[in-house]
């Protein structure tokens, strides 16, 4: 990434300012970018994501999950620089952003790889109700609170498992260190190809979590109590009825920059 930037006379870089709660942080990352002293000069672009498309820009920064969410299911394919608390991901405080982008632009950030979720969506009668995409989780959840329903999971053809539960996740390595811990999921590395499936509030006392290749996870309703509501990364898409059906894959991925503590050490 550094020798594509190399001999540059100014960077564009663009701030995320999306419908997300993290948006009202948008102008204040944007103030840190404008004054940032960066030797090659910096131009900042703050907009919404069909803003930012039609602007030629070298780096996006998207603070928060629902901007870095917003941006992984988005036609955008610029390296992005996370700001703030956002699990599973490494990122930067909104702070340091000033003293982050120097190093950046002078080759001192690694590019991390995560995988994006894509979930085709079929409802019980075989009509296709489309594709979501998610860089967190897709989750399978009771429309009516604490209202229990029975889900199968499959892979690769094979049944993995049945159960009574409110719902079920699946999760990326990144997603697997968020709402899916807190249902004691599998923490998977960004390092393997695979996704973690995990039942929500399941029937049974005893209960197992899976770890499944990312290439083609089915999900499906097996009994009639009630629709079931499709989530992708906390948006909610539609529900379906008993015998609906989400497979999750992961066909594509957003690319990241994280900036070890050393870097900024020797930069200060």
């Amino acid at each position: 990434m550094d020798a594509a930037w190399s001999g540059r006379d100014e960077f564009a870089v663009g701030v995320v300012d999306c419908d997300a709660p993290e948006s009202d942080h948008a102008s204040a990352v944007a103030t840190l970018v404008s004054g940032t002293d960066c030797p090659q000069g910096l131009e900042c672009i703050r907009g919404n994501l069909e803003t930012l498309q039609d602007a030629d820009l070298d780096l996006l920064i998207a603070e928060g999950e629902g901007a870095l969410s917003a941006v992984a299911r988005s036609p955008l394919s610029r390296p992005v620089l996370p700001v703030g608390d956002v699990s599973g991901i490494e990122t930067v405080a909104r702070e340091y952003v000033p003293a982050v982008l120097p190093v950046v632009f002078d080759g001192g950030a690694r590019e991390v790889t995560h995988p994006v979720l894509s979930a085709e969506i079929v409802d019980g009668d075989g009509t296709a109700l489309g594709i979501e995409q998610a860089l967190f989780d897709v989750t399978l959840v009771t429309d009516e609170p604490a209202r229990i329903s029975e889900f199968a999971v499959r892979s690769r053809g094979d049944t993995v498992a049945s159960f009574r539960a409110d719902g079920v996740v699946v999760s990326t390595p990144a997603g697997s260190h968020g709402y899916a811990s807190t249902l004691e999921a599998p923490q998977l590395s960004a390092a393997i190809d695979a996704v973690a499936v995990t039942p929500i509030a399941p029937f049974v006392t005893k209960t197992s979590r899976w770890v499944l290749p990312d290439d083609g996870v089915r999900l499906t309703v097996e009994r009639d109590e009630g629709p079931i509501q499709v989530v992708a990364d906390e948006q909610e898409c539609t529900t379906i009825a008993v015998d609906g059906a989400v497979t999750v894959s992961a066909t594509d991925a957003l690319s990241t920059l994280a900036v070890p503590e050393d870097a900024l050490e020797s930069d200060a």
